[in-house]
């Protein structure tokens, strides 16, 4: 642990060596002791020291003594539970004083097992060591106001389930921004698949600043275009025509630089993720991108297979009156591949947005999600936490039977009416003009099985579920936990040529 990271009222990885590493004077004695425990080195020819305590099981509060030439050093009030690094963009960031009853569970967030550390919003070019002078704070009214609502819901829900295990929630994340501002540049330099955005980058800060505002142009162009090409099922033009001049939080591993990377030297339970959004034009490339995220910041920290849990796109936007394609159903199902990596898990959140909001206030109900798949991955509690998710299907005739994992003691709908957001097609056709075939679905729960089908389909050959941007869906498991949206066809997406 760099001992930046250790202020008053910090929180310690429970049950895992702690490592401490600093700079004296060459040649100086260091004494660290907690808990007991003491260690002792010295400072090599750089100064450069190096001690590990620990483990040491959930609890406290204790003090911590570092004791250098310079003297003696107390840090108090430290306790030892889980620590959890909450990270992406706005959904993640926005403070619990903004949320849907907010307010009001801020006034009652005082809790003395909960701390938070919040990184401030940086960008740099390579990676740095300290976390830019933020300080641990505990759980109170005041300090939980401004905090991650999304986290602190979660942490909330895990605080009523295991009340023994303090929680030290470090936020990280900002805003509208990409996924390749959050993964280490040496990724990003060795797939070819990232080479158009540092292109791009690297443009753009040759034309900074953009005094006759042709980026702000070729936005509004590219938009339009975007739109129509979206709604008439066609691939979307290009990427978005973005200006990134020095010190943008759009600057590749410019985040996970500054935010993520001066993190990775203290041992934490696993991370917390919100983010997708700042780029749903490529959708298809962040298929790519979000796995490779996730094994980047686990080869960061070196604690292996670390908990990854992360919050799936909410519905948003206008609804559309018939089945079609759009850039949002194809990141929620590039967010969905992320489950392929181990120790990973999905909160949906297809019924918590707001049409004419991106930043849907009602983060409680997904905030319990989340905490029922820490409680799942890292806790290994053997209950429910994921809803139906598509495992496969058969054609019989003119229907089409699903099968689906995560069903937990049946199939239901949320407000009772059969279940609706099915589609269906016989085929495609001619994928320039986004012609899918695909109709809407009469859908009939068998079980822990779904059966579609439609009359203007008698061959069917693909089934849709909630493909949409803000779908009209209803299917849930017993457990009251919504189904993720899918598709059992691999066609050309609208985001298929953007990178």
């Amino acid at each position: 642990m760099n001992p930046l990271l250790l202020t008053d009222h910090a929180v310690l990885q429970r049950d895992a060596r702690l490592p401490f590493r600093g700079t004296s004077r060459p040649g100086a004695i260091i004494e660290i002791h907690f808990r007991g425990q003491k260690a002792r080195s010295c400072a090599d020819q750089h100064g450069a020291w190096s001690l590990d305590l620990g483990p040491f099981p959930a609890g406290g509060p204790d003090s911590f003594t570092l004791t250098t030439p310079d003297g003696v050093q107390e840090f108090k009030d430290i306790l030892v539970g889980d620590v959890w690094v909450c990270s992406g963009q706005s959904n993640m960031e926005m403070h619990l004083q903004k949320a849907e009853n907010g307010t009001a569970d801020a006034a009652q967030a005082a809790d003395p097992g909960l701390r938070f550390l919040t990184i401030p919003h940086r960008v740099e070019l390579t990676p740095v060591t300290d976390i830019g002078g933020a300080t641990w704070v505990e759980s109170s009214p005041q300090t939980a106001a401004p905090f991650s609502a999304l986290a602190y819901y979660c942490a909330r829900a895990l605080r009523k389930a295991h009340p023994e295990i303090p929680l030290g929630l470090i936020s990280a994340s900002v805003g509208a921004t990409p996924g390749e501002a959050w993964i280490p540049r040496s990724v990003l330099d060795s797939d070819p698949i990232f080479a158009p955005y540092l292109k791009r980058w690297k443009q753009s800060l040759s034309d900074h600043p953009d005094s006759q505002g042709l980026y702000a142009q070729a936005f509004s162009q590219w938009d339009r275009e975007a739109d129509l090409a979206e709604r008439e099922g066609r691939p979307i033009p290009g990427a978005f025509p973005k200006l990134i001049g020095p010190g943008h939080p759009w600057t590749p591993a410019g985040l996970f630089n500054a935010m993520i990377a001066p993190l990775t030297s203290t041992p934490i339970r696993g991370i917390w993720w919100y983010q997708g959004a700042a780029s749903p034009e490529r959708a298809f490339q962040y298929r790519r991108l979000f796995r490779l995220l996730i094994r980047a910041w686990r080869e960061a920290w070196g604690l292996g297979n670390i908990p990854f849990l992360y919050a799936q796109e909410a519905n948003f936007g206008p609804r559309r009156s018939e089945p079609g394609e759009h850039s949002w159903a194809e990141l929620r199902e590039a967010q969905s591949m992320g489950l392929a990596e181990p120790r990973t898990a999905m909160a949906v959140a297809i019924d918590l947005g707001d049409e004419k909001n991106i930043h849907p206030v009602r983060k409680a109900p997904l905030g319990e999600r989340l905490a029922l798949t820490v409680r799942a991955v890292a806790l290994g509690e053997k209950s429910p936490y994921s809803g139906p998710v598509y495992r496969d299907h058969t054609v019989e005739g003119s229907r089409i039977r699903i099968r689906f994992d995560h069903t937990h003691g049946g199939l239901a709908t949320a407000d009772g009416r059969a279940p609706v957001g099915f589609a269906l097609s016989g085929g495609a056709t001619d994928f320039s003009k986004g012609n899918r075939g695909f109709v809407w679905a009469n859908a009939e729960i068998q079980g822990d099985e779904i059966v579609v089908e439609a009359p203007q389909i008698p061959h069917p050959v693909a089934v849709r579920y909630a493909w949409a941007q803000n779908p009209d869906c209803n299917l849930i498991n017993r457990s009251g936990l919504w189904a993720t949206p899918f598709r059992t066809d691999d066609w050309p997406g609208v985001t298929v040529n953007n990178f």
